[in-house]
């Protein structure tokens, strides 16, 4: 049996998209009209010693730090699509099932659920015993529900506070950024910055997408890190392959440059409203070249055994901005070659790090870490076939 199972190909034969995938439809909608936006902000609530995500092995937090589920609610041309954001390491499909269930959303709700990527956030969100010792968490259910019910409580504030609202948009190439390369290829230093106002110029919410690793904060404590010193949703871009510099704060500059490209934003209360949700059929598993020949076959045997053959992914356009959510982890050539529209990574689910195909087959960059294969990144339509 077990020479078998390092020599037989398992988990190739899902073909045909299931109709429903973590309580979700395949969906289309596209408005314009006048803009409303709400948001909301619920602390998660967790108990003692709570299971901590971000790396390998059972951990769990000797002091914990509040930690949040964000939530915006966008209605345009009687359209309506949510964005929100989890001081979490990553999105299970199951997790968001659960956020659907207890907030009474229904199959074809537009939602683009993501997280902060901390590394140091509550976990044990993931029903699976390979993911959670990969560093998901141990799986606890109490804290998945309570994670799970912050969401929910997010949404639905969100949805009772919508109101007119006026949208700014910036954007820049940050090269002098505090995000650094980690291997080989090009990181997106790209900073986009949203903000949603009541049209006297009250805040509603801002939305910031920049990939740069949560990976600053103790490992034996909750805390949200870095994005919890930016006063707005963070968002991960293209950050497989993003690290941090070691000599000083991250989220002070962030948010000055952000606050700066928004300064010189001009506000529109008519805007598009488009979502558009897939159910994506995945590659084979496969481990990578550079996991050893003798032991490979085992090793994409273990990922077919631990990881879905279907993903979700969302895209969302709000004006002249188009986000694509990603269920993993996308290097800096993704992103790129994506612009104008604008990743965002560990977005309704996780399938690993997603590399570029000619990256993968030379066994550089950070094609090590992923699971699928040169594949996945055609799969999830980020790179040309």
């Amino acid at each position: 049996m077990a020479a078998a199972f390092c020599a037989i190909p398992l988990g190739r034969g899902a073909r045909e998209p299931p109709a429903l995938l973590h309580g979700r439809a395949v969906g289309q909608q596209h408005r314009v009209g006048a803009l409303r936006a709400g948001a909301a902000s619920v602390p998660i609530a967790l108990g003692p010693r709570p299971v901590i995500a971000g790396y390998g092995g059972r951990r769990r937090a000797q002091s914990v730090a509040p930690v949040f589920a964000r939530a915006i609610a966008l209605e345009a041309g009687g359209a309506r699509a949510y964005l929100a954001v989890v001081d979490t390491l990553l999105i299970p499909g199951e997790l968001e099932e659960e956020v659907l269930r207890l907030a009474g959303l229904g199959p074809q709700t537009c939602l683009l659920l993501a997280a902060t990527h901390t590394h140091s956030g509550p976990g044990g969100a993931w029903d699976n015993f390979i993911a959670g010792w990969a560093g998901a968490g141990a799986f606890d259910r109490a804290q998945r529900d309570a994670i799970a019910a912050a969401v929910a409580v997010a949404l639905q504030q969100a949805a009772a506070a919508l109101g007119p609202a006026e949208l700014l948009l910036g954007r820049e190439e940050w090269a002098q950024g505090p995000a650094r390369a980690r291997s080989e290829g090009p990181i997106d230093t790209e900073l986009v910055a949203l903000r949603l106002r009541r049209p006297g110029g009250a805040e509603i919410a801002t939305l910031l997408d920049y990939a740069m690793h949560p990976t600053s904060a103790p490992h034996d404590s909750i805390s949200p890190d870095w994005p919890g010193g930016v006063p707005a949703l963070v968002v991960q871009g293209a950050v497989g392959n993003t690290t941090w510099p070691r000599e000083g704060p991250l989220a002070a500059a962030v948010a000055a440059e952000s606050a700066r490209i928004l300064a010189q934003a001009s506000p529109e209360a008519t805007a598009a409203l488009g979502c558009e949700t897939r159910i994506v059929a995945l590659p084979g598993a496969q481990a990578s070249p550079r996991v050893a020949w003798p032991v490979r076959r085992a090793f994409a045997n273990v990922f077919a055994l631990g990881m879905e053959h279907f993903a979700l992914q969302t895209r969302l356009q709000l004006g002249t901005l188009s986000l694509i959510g990603v269920p993993g982890e996308p290097v800096g050539e993704l992103g790129i070659a994506a612009r104008p529209a604008v990743l965002v990574g560990l977005a309704d689910g996780y399938v690993g790090y997603v590399e570029t195909p000619e990256r993968w087959q030379e066994g550089k960059g950070e094609s090590a870490k992923t699971y699928f294969g040169p594949g996945l990144a055609h799969a999830l339509g980020l790179w040309p076939r």
